[in-house]
């Protein structure tokens, strides 16, 4: 007798507060440096947001969205919660946070009992604060996201965001991506979550941490204006007017919890009021 494939449609609704780490097991999948947010945080707290990539990807209560563990790029893993089921990645609808022209490497694993995760395919998309639906059948080579255990996502470097946000030279700069509406068919029934990851042969983060924040650094508005996946430049002089000067705070590494102050990259004004 065939083994039944379930399918499911991830929206990321029904948990909540303004936004937190996902319930371990959802979906069938261990969940790192990926949390959920609910529309409500724009709609009553942020309510200065425009046309940024969470309100344009949201198709619910909920999404979900990758976070920056370091302050220069985001990191995001979901994983099948046992070794003996592997998925299908169909499709999701994703949008850059807050740039454009932004690199989202999608890294997809197999895993081998005694070996651990092993690299299948690496592939980059590039995202703006537009929604898209990506359909992974169509991304790279034919199988590259097929019976597979793992999906790590991580950010590159983009250029300048939107103005409506903070006004004229006040674009939104950020790593996160926002995505919604995540297709899944696994190959058996959907796992559940033993209470713990897997993580051999990932560079997984621990969920679940106390974010700190630390220190704020000058960066200049330019390092951004391009698409090459490098780090923030730490300014040595002040620039000019035009040159979108802005600062950053940085967590610790390993940190997180709910106060995404640190977590999102927005002008002066806003960096230390929160």
């Amino acid at each position: 007798m065939a083994r039944q494939r379930a399918q499911e449609s991830l929206g990321f609704n029904g948990f909540s507060g303004y936004y937190g780490s996902i319930s371990q097991g959802y979906g069938g999948f261990a969940w790192g440096d990926i949390d959920f947010m609910n529309a409500t945080y724009w709609e009553k707290e942020k309510t200065g947001w425009c046309d940024t990539g969470f309100q344009n990807v949201i198709r619910g209560a909920g999404e979900a969205f990758t976070w920056s563990n370091n302050g220069y790029t985001s990191y995001g893993v979901f994983e099948s919660a046992s070794t003996s089921e592997t998925f299908t990645l169909k499709s999701m609808i994703a949008a850059s946070g807050w740039e454009t022209a932004q690199p989202f490497d999608f890294n997809t694993y197999t895993y081998t009992k005694g070996e651990g995760f092993i690299l299948k395919a690496s592939d980059t998309i590039y995202l703006s604060q537009k929604r898209e639906l990506i359909n992974f059948a169509k991304i790279g080579n034919p199988g590259d996201f097929k019976n597979i255990a793992a999906v790590e996502i991580i950010s590159g470097t983009g250029k300048y965001g939107n103005t409506c946000t903070y006004g004229r030279y006040s674009y939104t700069l950020g790593n996160q991506m926002a995505f919604d509406n995540l297709k899944v068919k696994w190959n058996g029934q959907i796992p559940k979550f033993s209470g713990k990851f897997i993580t051999t042969g990932l560079a997984i983060h621990e969920h679940n941490h106390a974010m700190h924040i630390t220190t704020a650094h000058l960066t200049f508005g330019d390092a951004h204006n391009g698409t090459a996946a490098a780090p923030h430049s730490d300014a040595a002089t002040a620039p000019n007017p035009q040159a979108g000067f802005h600062t950053e705070l940085l967590s610790l590494a390993n940190t997180h919890a709910g106060d995404l102050t640190g977590e999102f990259q927005l002008p002066a004004i806003e960096h230390f009021g929160a």
